[in-house]
């Protein structure tokens, strides 16, 4: 009976989602003005130090991982 209920809710969740995505104002229409240009901003400003954080935070996990891995419970 438990699982029946909760495919029940999964499917009301589902269905009210749907239902709001479809009830989601349409946006006005272009009147002929360009959009104003983006920010200034360099994507890869700081690409080098975002990689070497990237790679330190995957061996902390990796790491992390062989120590649960290797203590007995």
């Amino acid at each position: 009976m438990k699982i029946i209920a909760n495919k029940f809710f999964i499917l009301i969740i589902y269905l009210l989602g749907i239902s709001t995505a479809f009830a989601a104002p349409h946006p006005p229409p272009p009147n002929g003005k360009r959009p104003p240009p983006p920010p200034g901003l360099d994507i890869d400003e700081n690409i080098l130090f975002l990689l070497f954080i990237a790679v330190l935070f995957g061996i902390y996990i990796i790491y992390k991982h062989n120590i649960k891995i290797k203590t007995p419970t």
